[in-house]
């Protein structure tokens, strides 16, 4: 019998935070499309969930040249 390799919801995404602002801009549109309230409120939310990943991911994008060389939190 053949193990399957699991199949990840949110896979790393190879566009970084760019990708994660698309897919917030995704979001934005369709909840201008929504039939309900309902629907808008959680299109709006899944559309701020994915700008704030797209914010940590810039951060953490930033801060990492510092890890590479071993400085990280070290102030010169």
């Amino acid at each position: 019998m053949e193990s399957r390799v699991p199949t990840e919801i949110f896979p790393d995404n190879p566009d970084g935070a760019e990708g994660l602002r698309n897919q917030a801009a995704a979001c934005r549109r369709l909840a201008t499309q929504a039939r309900t309230r309902a629907g808008t409120t959680s299109m709006s939310a899944l559309a701020e969930h994915f700008e704030e990943q797209a914010r940590r991911a810039d951060t953490a994008k930033t801060a990492s040249p510092n890890e590479s060389d071993g400085t990280h939190g070290v102030t010169r």
